[in-house]
């Protein structure tokens, strides 16, 4: 018998948690923290974060959208779209 039950994680080092959301199609959750400058890689078969700062300062990391093998996030605070390729 299945039960129905939610389990939380909180996102590494974040001061005020994720501005947007992406699953991909190997349902890994992508998440941005816009003050950090940080993409956020959620595998829930380990459990585990991996962490993809932006390399510009002020990036205002916000929204996340992919296709198969690329997450994509647009940095506000430098006008630009940058991409994780797996």
């Amino acid at each position: 018998m299945a039960t129905a039950c939610w389990k939380t994680w909180a996102l590494p080092k974040s001061k005020s948690g994720c501005y947007s959301v992406y699953v991909d199609d190997k349902d890994r959750v992508w998440a941005t923290d816009w003050p950090a400058n940080t993409i956020q890689r959620f595998d829930p078969a380990s459990e585990s974060f991996t962490a993809f700062p932006s390399d510009k300062r002020g990036a205002n990391v916000r929204q996340m959208l992919g296709r198969p093998g690329e997450a994509w996030g647009a940095e506000s605070g430098t006008n630009r779209l940058v991409v994780v390729r797996d």
